[in-house]
């Protein structure tokens, strides 16, 4: 077995999973004071600011596509000897964000806080179960301001961030770093509720954790590794 895989602390991520979860089932009864905090204007925690504030602002770059193929393109031209890893980077970010979008899509349609009329319950927040029944009919089902929950950023910077642990244990904590910096952001900016957020992350840390530990997601890499060494081997004089 690989170092990296023996090193790789599974439960500790299936346990954060869970922690987290439970994080979001419990800050449904925080959702409406936080975010409708942030729905009077500045629109911002009075503690934010200047270039706190862009640091907040540029850490969605953590969980955003475009931000997790930078990182991968970085450890492809850094990391010599393990870019053909990038795959693990690959499956971990954008199957932890695929699990989101899924749960999107199949569990229950709720509003963005910028779109949340604050006067009413949160309850209210949540428009419809089952979305994907009304997909075609419903035009507004297919805005985002109706694609709250789970944050799929939350959840493809947790995966991104278990994949890069599973690369480069000795980073870890830097990598929870960011994850928590991405996540802050979606709520800081009323893109999600904390429970979006919380439950994002937890999902997408879980999933990632599942394809690496119990899944083939590093043995699938290690195949597709030696085939391209090989064919790169056949083709030198």
């Amino acid at each position: 077995m690989d170092e990296k895989e023996t090193r790789f602390p599974a439960r500790f991520f299936l346990l954060l999973s869970a922690v987290l979860a439970i994080c979001g089932v419990l800050s449904f009864f925080l959702d409406h004071s936080v975010s409708g905090h942030l729905a009077t204007p500045p629109h911002e925690f009075l503690f934010i600011g200047g270039d706190l504030k862009k640091l907040v602002a540029l850490s969605e770059v953590f969980g955003h596509g475009t931000g997790v193929i930078l990182v991968i393109l970085a450890v492809f031209a850094l990391d010599l000897a393990n870019r053909w890893k990038v795959g693990i980077l690959l499956g971990t970010a954008f199957g932890a964000g695929m699990m989101a979008n899924v749960a999107k899509f199949l569990g229950i349609a709720r509003y963005r806080p910028h779109a949340f009329d604050f006067s009413l319950p949160i309850q209210d927040s949540f428009y419809q179960w089952f979305p994907f029944l009304s997909w075609l009919s419903q035009d507004e089902l297919r805005q985002s301001a109706l694609q709250s929950f789970p944050s799929g950023h939350s959840a493809t910077a947790a995966g991104l961030c278990v994949g890069l642990c599973f690369m480069y244990p000795h980073a870890r904590w830097y990598f929870l770093l960011l994850t928590a910096l991405a996540c802050f952001q979606r709520v800081v900016f009323r893109m999600h509720f904390p429970s979006d957020v919380f439950l994002g992350a937890a999902l997408g840390m879980a999933t990632a954790t599942i394809l690496l530990s119990y899944g083939r997601l590093p043995e699938m890499v290690s195949w597709v590794e030696s085939k391209i060494r090989k064919t790169g081997a056949t083709k030198q004089p």
